[in-house]
């Protein structure tokens, strides 16, 4: 471990003491001018801001620029990858090297996937962390935008290590290999669609301990680079412990004796959740919101009724799927990088919200404020679509990108199909995400166990889309936590769920720290219940604290089941209301498989509301939702069910400017070297409005500037809308 900590350790110091020696040298100077008057506090600190900005345009630094060279390729699902047999290969050949890279090397997959979360340490240059945390901006306005470039510089290494690999086979082989990697990127894992006939949503791609490939010696069979990646004989102590009592192979759903993955349980509640996953992606398109609203769990966000739910919040729950409340590395926000798993999954978010761009062209980043603190910045600063998204340089001497230079994903050498065009969005959405049009079949729905197989039909005139919605404090707990929804009468109600909310079921001691485990083997699957309807998860990490989050269950398509099953006459609010306040309940599972009461959580709220439903006036169009309606005595007797409002803190969002600020596509001087610059891009950058930049955490938490910035009302059937003043 030495040999990864110890340099940057030197560098970190190396930078503090030049830092000083200007300080010191610029006051020594002043006072020889001025021996009346000593610097003030004010002068020293913008000295210091002065010095580290030229310190920071003399680093020399890893410039992203994802994979370029003239080629600009498609990222395709996985296991339309492994269609071709060459680019597969190489795809796999190329994460075995990265990942064998020394961890002293900032382009290695150990410094990469460090730069997320833990071990909390500079990257690339950066310079001394601003605070001890993670870089990843989860539960902000900048968690679509940011993860943007980081995807691209762990694609530009890892396509680096293709091309040396390609250099190891045999001269005359190599024309064949170089041919294949021109069009090779990333893939993503769809998670939401529909898998082939008789597979899981899982793929076996991700779950096989070993896998074959071709190397110059010819087929081999090497450790699956997609199972799971390896710290080393430890973990390096400068990660501060992990999960798993410092396990130092990545592990999912973890179960022990010996210790090894869970994938087949992984898999088996993916494809329980896969209903509700798709009707979540599918409802957040025809939401039609603003881009800003629907890339953020973060609960201020929320200030337009169409966005009930995010990209986000569904992204939590793979993380902690996988993952599993057993303890495994996806389950924490700061570790989970380092799970292969992780890049798979974060590219499909990716492309999501590159198909949402399509549906929301005229939107972009919303206006927000930072809320913890992070690597790269304190609590209370604003940012908006021109911050710079640290820590990732567009050019060798500390020009970051901001949100607007990567709108284009060109920009970065790759594209979506499924976002080429809007047309292709839509039918993509429609064709994928929509019920009742693949023909599978789900679990049975009917409370008496009849076989009443359902996957939902195609919306109707007199519909309502209902969800049940969801409010919880992202960092609640020492990890992640879990409120599995159920509709019906085959289980107790969360009214009557046996206290004190222990899982007896559990094979676990009740410890929540995420590094001492206990060595049990699985806890309790509630995917598996005849009632299940789907899950909302809140991913968490190692370190408690206070930030909201809002998304929600669909229960549309339980409904649409009840209905065919003929519990309920309709799925509008007058034939479900009754039904659902009688057979509506949820389970909430955190660390170690532990059941928790959701009004011991902090911050945790439950209600109901639907939104009547406009059919698609043809195939290459959306539904149209129309307002929500609160159904409050669906909860209203459940845990955390009672009213509750929502009032703005010092550091939730203040507003959403529905005018952009950018300019789209991005200048052309904000193109890497050797870009192909599209035709019709200025020449010149326009101005970027900085000034949200420079908001203090000290301003922004005063009382009477809170009362200044932040102003609220009320709209009826509505949440608070909160806008600057």
């Amino acid at each position: 471990m030495a040999g990864f900590s110890k340099p940057r350790g030197l560098l970190s110091t190396l930078f503090a003491i030049l830092l000083l020696l200007q300080v010191t040298v610029a006051i020594s100077h002043h006072a020889h001018h001025e021996h009346a008057r000593n610097p003030t506090p004010t002068e020293m600190e913008e000295h210091m801001e002065k010095t580290k900005r030229l310190l920071d345009e003399r680093a020399d630094r890893i410039k992203v620029t994802g994979v370029l060279g003239g080629t600009r390729a498609e990222r395709k699902e996985v296991r339309d990858l492994k269609k071709n047999a060459d680019q597969w290969n190489l795809y796999l050949l190329g994460m075995e090297r990265f990942m064998a890279k020394a961890k002293s090397d900032p382009l290695s997959y150990y410094q990469i996937a460090g730069v997320h979360g833990r071990p909390y340490v500079t990257w690339n240059g950066f310079g001394p962390l601003t605070n001890n945390a993670g870089f990843c901006p989860h539960g902000q306005g900048l968690f679509g935008s940011w993860h943007r470039p980081y995807l691209a510089i762990f694609e530009q290494a890892w396509y680096q290590c293709v091309v040396e690999v390609i250099a190891t086979f045999p001269s005359s082989q190599r024309a064949r290999w170089t041919a294949a990697r021109q069009t090779l990127r990333l893939p993503y894992w769809d998670w939401a669609v529909a898998p082939p006939s008789g597979e899981s949503n899982m793929p076996t791609l991700l779950r096989d301990p070993t896998v074959s490939v071709t190397k110059p010696s010819g087929k081999v069979t090497i450790n699956n680079p997609l199972y799971s990646y390896s710290f080393g004989s430890s973990l390096p102590s400068e990660m501060g412990g992990g999960p798993w009592n410092n396990w130092p192979i990545t592990l999912r759903r973890p179960v022990s004796n010996p210790t090894r993955s869970n994938n087949n349980e992984v898999s088996s509640m993916l494809q329980s959740m896969r209903t509700n996953l798709r009707d979540r992606v599918y409802y957040l398109f025809i939401s039609k919101a603003s881009w800003g609203y629907v890339s953020s769990e973060q609960i201020g966000a929320r200030t337009e009724i169409a966005s009930v739910d995010s990209f986000e919040s569904v992204h939590d729950a793979i993380h902690t799927t996988v993952g599993g409340d057993s303890g495994g590395t996806m389950y924490y926000l700061d570790y989970s990088a380092f799970d292969p798993a992780f890049w798979l999954h974060h590219v499909n978010i990716d492309r999501l919200l590159a198909m949402y761009q399509k549906n929301s062209p005229n939107t972009w980043v919303a206006n927000s404020n930072i809320n913890r603190p992070m690597a790269q910045w304190n609590q209370g600063e604003a940012k908006n679509a021109n911050s710079p998204l640290k820590p990732f340089p567009k050019t060798t001497k500390g020009d970051y990108y901001t949100s607007n230079d990567i709108k284009d994903t060109l920009l970065l050498g790759y594209y979506y199909a499924d976002a080429q065009s809007t047309g292709a969005m839509v039918s993509a959405v429609n064709n994928k995400y929509s019920g009742g049009r693949n023909g599978l079949r789900a679990r049975s729905v009917g409370e008496d166990g009849a076989n009443l197989p359902y996957d939902g039909r195609p919306l109707k005139a007199g519909d309502y889309h209902t969800i049940l919605s969801i409010i919880a404090n992202k960092f609640a707990l020492e990890g992640s936590y879990t409120a599995h929804c159920f509709l019906g009468n085959g289980g107790n109600s969360t009214g009557n769920s046996t206290a004190p909310y222990s899982n007896s079921t559990a094979p676990f001691g009740n410890s929540t720290t995420p590094h001492s485990n206990s060595t049990g083997s699985t806890s309790y699957d509630y995917t598996q219940s005849p009632d299940y309807v789907g899950s909302y998860s809140v991913l968490g990490g190692t370190q408690t604290g206070s930030l909201l989050t809002e998304g929600c269950v669909p229960l549309t398509t339980a409904l649409m089941g009840k209905e065919a099953a003929g519990y309920v006459k309709s799925i509008a609010p007058k034939d479900t209301e009754d039904y659902l306040k009688k057979n509506l309940y949820y389970k909430i599972v955190g660390p170690g498989g532990v059941e928790y009461n959701p009004e011991d959580l902090e911050d945790f709220h439950v209600y109901v509301q639907a939104a009547p439903v406009t059919p698609a006036s043809s195939g290459d169009a959306f539904p149209e939702l129309g307002d929500y309606i609160k159904l409050p005595t669906v909860t209203e007797n459940l845990p955390a069910g009672q009213p509750y409002t929502w009032v703005p803190g010092p550091y939730d969002y203040i507003g959403y400017n529905e005018t952009p600020s950018y300019e789209y596509p991005a200048p052309a001087d904000s193109y890497p070297s050797g870009y192909p610059v599209p035709s019709g891009i200025p020449s010149e950058a326009p101005s970027r409005r900085t000034s949200q930049d420079t908001v203090s955490a000290s301003r922004l938490s005063s009382t009477s500037t809170r009362r200044a910035i932040i102003c609220t009302r009320i709209i009826p059937n509505r949440r608070i809308v909160s806008h600057v003043v």
